[in-house]
Formats: structure tokens, C-alpha cells, sequence
């Protein structure tokens, strides 16, 4: 077998751990479409496992890395892990990092501005790389074969800083400055040992890469408040129009003094077979130790995110799909005919769900009552009578089918692209939107109906921008097949059911591997994002699909989402990304097919307070692993339950303990 191999890759490219608050963990998904079950007993998973553990508390979803073997002509020969004779050891090496604290301020994707930086008085004048002070590095660490025992990466923040000032117009926590207008001193308190994640082997020695707990913390005393602080002082745009990063409308998402326990960095592994043989996904190496040099088409990359609380459903552009987008050639359906079942249905069904986890998508909001996707509404495309109408290639349908086509949404510009509209690439300032080409009035009757990275329209309003892109447009790809839907140019085909990794053929299995760990996420609208900031769409970025450049530091990447992701999580609370982060939980009738719906964030936090649907940013830290999980109403034969075509989806696995003030009883 080794004198074949010419290379060898980790799959997936870029993987996705998420976080939670429990020491246990679960495997995330390796196979596109499949849910999979996060273990134990008695719950609501798709074999019964329970997302929380005996304590009720949330369960983090690991991400599995695996090693493939590739021929002189990059074909895929097979897996290599210790579960065959031919392997000897795998040698995992690690390094990620948190870079937050240290980098640019987040401005929005159209006004990002590299002269502002978070934590602006602390090594000002450094690069965010340079700014150690800010960053928490575990350093490189490794972990082999015969290792049991997890390695649990830590590291610091805000050492060796004593004193600093602050905005007066920041809010402070027991604290009110006598002049808002004047700095406040605030005296900083190092953290030590914060852990990012844990490393570990399964049986078979592949790694698994476990995300952090999920905390997150003001270091400075007074401390500084989780919130939005232009929403206090001279709102919407803070002191001088908005021109300070820390009071501006996005400061919530660059709160001075705080640190948060996400990060991202760089997966290789070095093999060594059974006679003697040494292979590695970095250049250089000889021995299993060597440390090489990074070869970023063989090595991967690790991303940590909040947890994902509708398993089950999907983003209706997804990671995924903005690789496909930047990445055309790897398309696996490139040159082939469209198919409904294949690459229409799905964008039905994405939208279908969100009449679960959105106010607005559900028809019980006021504005689109009669015209959203619950069960009885209009925009039901799953029900019976519009499947079979919808996946008819006949022309007496066409006029429906166009009809439907025109309400969907593209990206500014002519060649329908979000990027085009972004370039050039953070850290330059963007300025390619600013051409006419992408100038256009916002239809808010077009879907997605969800908000996008040029900022909600309301925003964009309050602060008299006119961005494009303020809603979520679908890729082209995704356009390129509703469009030849629409014409009647498709093949009906059928619905296929998802197949298990070791189901599908060997030289499928690594790019399987890829689109899993990216398919559950959120490819817009990034502003900043859940699991990746809006750096994903550049090309630039990217050795190859699905690898991220050799010039990418650990942590760079991720750097430029919220911080703390708390602030984020809590403030995008409407349009944004329900499938992740619902707005709205329903609870259903089965026998009168009657179903009430109630906020996600509600309850009371850890001092007895109502937990607000005004301003829960500070809250979010205490409610983040205790709010419910969206998941499909199982009938008394454990099949999924429908309402006229669609999958009935309710709240389940909530901690009780949301539901009482403190000192009550449970």
C-alpha cells in the first residue's frame, strides 16, 4: 500500500465544533443530510439520545478529522487510521487560537475600516497578529496513538496590563460616569488557563477536536456591560456620528475588556504504516515529530460556534453553498440537468421550516398573516397538492413556476454574486459596492425574507445607508437551477434518503467528509455571522475548496466574528438565523393540528429578572445552555409527524430551570 501513496489529505477541509456547557460530547455529522443522534437515553435525538446530560446540561458536539490516502493521480486509495494492520500511529498536531480581543473592530462588511481596532488603548499600533496581550494561545500541542487521556487547550488574555481608559459613554456595570463625555480609568485583571477546546482519539486514533465550554467575561473593574451602548447614548450612532468603534450601532459586537472562549487554527497529522513508512499532511517531515511546515491543501482547519438548536433544519444558504460558489469546479452536480428532488425541493423545504422557528415565516406575526409558510398558509410548498404540481417539468405549470422563480432574491450586481459587491477582502476597505451596478431598492416582498450582510433595512435606514444585499440572496448556483425549474428544463427524479459515510463508496467519502461539517451552518447574512464572518466568500482565502490558505494565521479567521458571541447571539434575535438561533417556539396539538407559539428567549436569568425581549445581551450568558431545542414531534410508532406535508417541529429538552425565579421550588 505505501508505495502508491503519493499524499495523503484530512477530512473534512474545515471542520465545526460547538459548544456547550456539559463535559459530555457527540460526534457532529459526517455524511450530508444526516441528523445525528448526540447519545444516551430517553431523549428526543433521532435514536433517542438526549442533547442534555444528566444534569441538564448541554451537550458540545465534537468534529472527527480522518486521514485519506491518494494515488500518483490524486484518486482516493483509503482510510488510514490504526483499525488496519498497514498503520502503525497517527500523530495529531494542533494549533488555534482566539484572536477577538485583538483585532479589527467589526464596522459592518461595506464600512470595515482597518484603522479601528477592539481594546484600541491596549499595544495600539500593532498589527491584530502582533497584539499578544489580546490573543489566547495554546500553542502548538499534539496527541498520538496510545494517548487516552484528553489534551485540554488554555491559554491567557489581558496579561500584563494594569491600567487603562475607557469611554465615558460605554455602559458600566454599578457604575455611572458624573461625565459620559469624559474616559473612565478601569483597572484590568488577567485570565489565565481559559480552555478553548480538548483533543482526542477515538478507537481507531482519528482526532477528535472537542469545542470549549462556551464561557465569556468582562475583565475590567468597573466592568463594562454586554450591551449596545449607542442604544443609551445618543442613539442610533454614539458620540460624533458614530465615528467611535466602541459606541458605535455595532458595539455590542466589540465590547472592550472582554474575552469569549471560541477560536479556530490549524488540524495535520503526520502517519507512519507498518513498515516504517512516514506520511504527513505538512512538507518536511521525516519522523513522526518533526514539525515541518504547514502545506495548507493537506492539512485542515477547525472552527468552535455556538450550539445549533434546530438540528434538523437548514440555512437556506448554507457554508456549503458559498463553497460551491466560490468553488464551481467542485460542484458535484456541475454539467448535469437539474433535478427537483435534488436541487429545488431542498431550497423549498429550507424555506418551508423556518414556519417553526420564525414569527414572521410561521404567519403569526400580524404583517404576514395568510402569506408565510405554516402548515395552512399559502407558502406551504411541501404540502401534497403543491409537490405535485411544483415537480411537473409540464407546461401547463410554467406561468406557476415562473411566478414562483421571480420571488426569489439575488445579489446586487449583474453576475448575482455577493462577493462582487464586497470586494476587495478584509483587512483593504471595500469599496466595489459603492459602483452603480450595485445600486437597487431592497424589495421586501422577495425571499429569502431574511436580513443580510449589508445590514437589515430598518438599520440601514436609522443610519441613512443604503447598502446593498440588507436581505439574504441565494447563490447562483442555487439560482442557476430554480431558473431552469422554472423554464421546465428539469427531470423530476425522487426524494432520497441520506446515507451513513460507511454507506457510500470509497472516492465519495472524503468530499462527503467536507460538505457534512459545512452544510449545518450559515452562509449568510454575515453581520458578522455564526460560525464564519463574511471572509468565507473570497476565494483568495482559500488554498482549495475547502482548505484555507497557508498565509492564514490560527485564529484569523474567526477573529472578526462578535465579541463576545453572546452579544451577537443575543442581539440577532429576528430575520437572522432562526434555524440556528430560533426567534419564535411553537408546541403542537397533534389531534386538532392546533399549534401556539411562544419567544425562544424567555424565562427568568440566574438573579430572578424576566428574561427581556429588549435588551438580553448580558442575559445570554447565563440562558445560552439552558434555552430549548427545536426537534421533530415523533408519532407513538417514532415516525415523524406531518401537517398537510410539512415535519412538525416543537420545543423540547428545555432546562426547567429557565421557568422558575430563583429560591422557587422546582
Amino acid at each position: 500500500m505505501s508505495t502508491s501513496i503519493k499524499s495523503i489529505r484530512i477530512h473534512p477541509g474545515i471542520g465545526m465544533a460547538r459548544m456547550g456547557n456539559s463535559d459530555e460530547f457527540f460526534i457532529g455529522p459526517e455524511a450530508p443530510g444526516v441528523v445525528v443522534d448526540p447519545g444516551g437515553k430517553g431523549g428526543p435525538g433521532p435514536d433517542g439520545g438526549s442533547y442534555r446530560d444528566a444534569d441538564m446540561r448541554l451537550k458540545r458536539q465534537a468534529q472527527r478529522y480522518r486521514v485519506y490516502a491518494y494515488d500518483s493521480d490524486d484518486k482516493v486509495i483509503g482510510e488510514l487510521s490504526t483499525a488496519s494492520d498497514q498503520v502503525k500511529s497517527l500523530h495529531w498536531r494542533v494549533h488555534v487560537r482566539n484572536m477577538k480581543a485583538a483585532n479589527y473592530a467589526f464596522q459592518g462588511a461595506y464600512l470595515f475600516d482597518p484603522d479601528q481596532l477592539r481594546n484600541p488603548g491596549i499595544q495600539p499600533g500593532l498589527k491584530p497578529s502582533e497584539r499578544d496581550q489580546l490573543i489566547i494561545d495554546p500553542g502548538v500541542q499534539t496527541i498520538a496513538s496510545g494517548q487516552r487521556d484528553a489534551v485540554v487547550l488554555k491559554g491567557d488574555v489581558f496579561t500584563g496590563i494594569k491600567k487603562g481608559m475607557l469611554p465615558g459613554t460605554l455602559r458600566y456595570e454599578g457604575y455611572t460616569p458624573a461625565d459620559v463625555t469624559q474616559d473612565v480609568e478601569v483597572t484590568y485583571t488577567p485570565v489565565h488557563d481559559i480552555e478553548l477546546g480538548q483533543l482526542r482519539l477515538d478507537e481507531a486514533d482519528r482526532l477528535l477536536f472537542i469545542a470549549s465550554p462556551g464561557g465569556g467575561e468582562c475583565v475590567t473593574t468597573p466592568k463594562v456591560a454586554l450591551s449596545n451602548p449607542s442604544e443609551f447614548h445618543n442613539p442610533p450612532n454614539g458620540p460624533e456620528g458614530g465615528k467611535d468603534p466602541l459606541t458605535n450601532q455595532f458595539a455590542y459586537f466589540n465590547i472592550p475588556g472582554w474575552w469569549d472562549d471560541t477560536c479556530g487554527g490549524e488540524i495535520d497529522v503526520t502517519v507512519t504504516l507498518a513498515d516504517g513508512t512516514v506520511l504527513s499532511t505538512r512538507d518536511g517531515v521525516t519522523a513522526a515529530t518533526d514539525e515541518g511546515s504547514r502545506n495548507p491543501v493537506r492539512g485542515a482547519w477547525v472552527v468552535t460556534a455556538p450550539p445549533k438548536y434546530a438540528p434538523h433544519m437548514m440555512h437556506v444558504v448554507s457554508i456549503l453553498d458559498r463553497v460551491y460558489e466560490a468553488f464551481p469546479e467542485v460542484y458535484p452536480y456541475m454539467g448535469q440537468k437539474t433535478n427537483f428532488y435534488r436541487d429545488v425541493y431542498p431550497v423549498f423545504a429550507k424555506a418551508v421550516n423556518y414556519g417553526w422557528v420564525s414569527a414572521q415565516a410561521a404567519g403569526v406575526d400580524p404583517s404576514t398573516k395568510n402569506l408565510a409558510h405554516g402548515p395552512k398558509q399559502p407558502g406551504n410548498l411541501l404540502s401534497p397538492d403543491y409537490i405535485k404540481v411544483l415537480s411537473n417539468p409540464g407546461e401547463d405549470f410554467k406561468a406557476l413556476r415562473q411566478r414562483i422563480y421571480t420571488l426569489m432574491r439575488h445579489s446586487a450586481g449583474t453576475r448575482h454574486r455577493l462577493v462582487d459587491s464586497l470586494l476587495p477582502a478584509p483587512p483593504m476597505r471595500p469599496d466595489s459596492w459603492q459602483d452603480p451596478q450595485f445600486s437597487r431598492n431592497e424589495d421586501e416582498h422577495q425571499m429569502p425574507k431574511l436580513w443580510g450582510s449589508g445590514g437589515k433595512p430598518a438599520q440601514n435606514k436609522q443610519l441613512g445607508d443604503n447598502f446593498p444585499n440588507q436581505f439574504l440572496s441565494l447563490t447562483d448556483w442555487q439560482l442557476r437551477h430554480l431558473q431552469d425549474w422554472a423554464e421546465g428544463n428539469f427531470e423530476t427524479g425522487t426524494l432520497q434518503a441520506p446515507a451513513a459515510l460507511d454507506k457510500l463508496p470509497l472516492a465519495q467519502q472524503p468530499h462527503a467528509l467536507d460538505a457534512a461539517a459545512l452544510e449545518p451552518t450559515i452562509g449568510g447574512g454575515f453581520h458578522p455571522g455564526i460560525e464564519f464572518p463574511y471572509l468565507i466568500i473570497y476565494r483568495e482565502k482559500f488554498a482549495a475548496a475547502f482548505r484555507v490558505a497557508g498565509d492564514i494565521e490560527p485564529g484569523a479567521l474567526s477573529a472578526y466574528m462578535s465579541s463576545p458571541w453572546q452579544g451577537d447571539f443575543w442581539s440577532c434575535n429576528t430575520a437572522w438565523w432562526p434555524t440556528q438561533r430560533p426567534d419564535v417556539v411553537f408546541q403542537y396539538d397533534s389531534k386538532t393540528q392546533e399549534r401556539t407559539h411562544r419567544e425562544w428567549f424567555r424565562g427568568y436569568d440566574e438573579t430572578g429578572e424576566p428574561l427581556s425581549s429588549t435588551d438580553g445581551y448580558d442575559q445570554m450568558l447565563y440562558a445560552w445552555p439552558k434555552l430549548g431545542m427545536v426537534l421533530p414531534l415523533k408519532s407513538a410508532d417514532g415516525e415523524l409527524m406531518r401537517d398537510n406535508g410539512e415535519v412538525v417541529f416543537i420545543e423540547q429538552e428545555r432546562d426547567p430551570a429557565l421557568d422558575r425565579p430563583p429560591g422557587k421550588a422546582s
